[in-house]
């Protein structure tokens, strides 16, 4: 279930519709998006008020599903707009292009350099037993502030997409 966005974009891929494509990009986009306002506005206000052994308790049941999911629509999410991108033909050299790219590759970096060793971290110390809630309070925070970075150059993206998709020259 946690990796369907990625059997999902396959298929598509390989049926070559555009439009179903471009629809699957869009959808995926909105649950990365949705996912990164819950965690970064919504469980980071419920967090803060909670004692550490609360929150340890809700990201012990959090990071498993977190741990595939977030990823998953990530990956789906930029590889269905760099194919989106390559059958408008963009032109890579327009600033509005580059700046999309630059975003990306943030939230990339951030996504797969930070957010998810963070998660296998976690990860680890449940599966080990070991219960370090200091250290699983901290990194699940730090996650959860990361979440609303990547929430704002989200919401960025979606300005320049609503740009391209209004004719915008890219």
């Amino acid at each position: 279930m946690l990796i369907m966005p990625l059997v999902a974009l396959v298929i598509i891929i390989l049926y070559g519709s555009f439009y179903l494509l471009e629809y699957f990009h869009v959808l995926v986009g909105s649950a990365w998006t949705s996912m990164d306002l819950v965690m970064g506005v919504f469980f980071s206000f419920i967090m803060s008020g909670l004692k550490p052994e609360q929150k340890s308790e809700v990201a012990v049941r959090l990071t498993p599903t977190m741990l595939f999911f977030m990823p998953s629509i990530a990956t789906s999410t930029v590889t269905a707009g760099i194919y989106l991108a390559l059958a408008l033909h963009f032109s890579f050299y327009n600033p509005y292009f580059i700046a999309v790219a630059v975003i990306v590759l943030i939230l990339v970096v951030q996504g797969f350099g930070i957010f998810l060793p963070n998660e296998v971290r976690v990860y680890l110390e449940i599966v080990r037993g070991s219960g370090d809630i200091g250290k699983i309070v901290r990194l699940t925070m730090l996650n959860l502030r990361l979440s609303l970075v990547q929430l704002i150059l989200q919401i960025v993206l979606i300005f320049f997409m609503a740009f391209f998709a209004m004719g915008g020259t890219a």
